[in-house]
């Protein structure tokens, strides 16, 4: 195989997975894998890899099937975390898993390393595995902890939350609260990763959002003090005898103050 190239993909998960695809189908490694955004001016072994749904369907579905099912979800939120050359990281991850199966999802059955030994990872490809199921990990506890404590304003006929998450966490949340305001016009909106979840009769997406401007609250105690009803309705949790102490509660978690651009 040739390992003296660069791949340029669009920074979608469905074109990392090309990259893959193209990968082993014509035999060679890159040695690196870059975002098209943003990029410096490469060599002449850069190749550009277009995104095909067919392509990154195929190699989705091996994961499951050469992998185990588990695989699917690994890569997909290895794939939203901040992990550090994520996409070799990954790019090495996957090629190791189709190698070992199962192996690669888990450290709990592992043997002591023998020298020689190939059905089991050796050092280097330990550390590989550990590195990237850390990072789901931590990916996955971000999610959670948002969900439990994220909050939103209400905006004359929308509901508006905006984060600082580490990872991007968006496309989960999106899934989360897409289940429990599905009447509710709501956005999401990922100021550390100038992205936003946008939640309409006709269905949620996740897109690229530069800034956000929000409108004037015409009432803000009452804004509050609705959430905080709600808020507490829905953990089932006995609303405290001091309303001023929900309040003052709601105004705090997760919520940062968006200013106009």
């Amino acid at each position: 195989m040739k390992n003296d190239l660069e791949y340029i993909y669009d920074g979608t998960f469905e074109g990392f997975l090309c990259c893959i695809y193209q990968s082993l189908a014509r035999k060679e490694i890159p040695k690196h894998i870059f975002v098209e955004e943003g990029l410096p001016l490469l060599g002449e072994t850069a190749t550009w890899i277009a995104t095909d749904w067919d392509q990154a369907q195929k190699v989705y579905v091996s994961l499951s099937r050469q992998i185990g099912i588990e695989a699917q979800d690994i890569v997909k939120d290895a794939f939203l975390t901040h992990m550090v050359n994520r996409e070799m990281i990954l790019y090495q991850y996957i090629l190791l898993g189709y190698r070992l199966g199962r192996t690669v999802l888990s450290d709990e059955d592992w043997p002591e390393v023998v020298p020689g030994q190939t059905m089991f990872p050796d050092v280097y490809q330990r550390r590989l595995i550990l590195l990237v199921l850390s990072e789901v990990r931590k990916y996955r506890a971000e999610v959670k902890n948002i969900e439990g404590r994220m909050h939103f304003r209400s905006y004359s006929d929308v509901l508006i939350s905006c984060i600082t998450p580490i990872n991007r966490v968006l496309p989960a949340l999106a899934n989360f609260f897409e289940s429990r305001f599905r009447d509710s016009n709501f956005l999401v909106y990922d100021k550390t990763h100038q992205m936003a979840a946008v939640h309409r009769e006709e269905g949620t997406m996740v897109t690229s959002m530069q800034h956000i401007r929000l409108p004037m609250l015409y009432d803000e105690a009452n804004v509050y003090e609705n959430l905080w009803k709600s808020w507490y309705d829905r953990m089932h949790i006995e609303v405290p005898e001091n309303p001023r102490y929900a309040i003052n509660a709601m105004r705090t978690p997760l919520w940062c103050e968006v200013k106009e651009e």
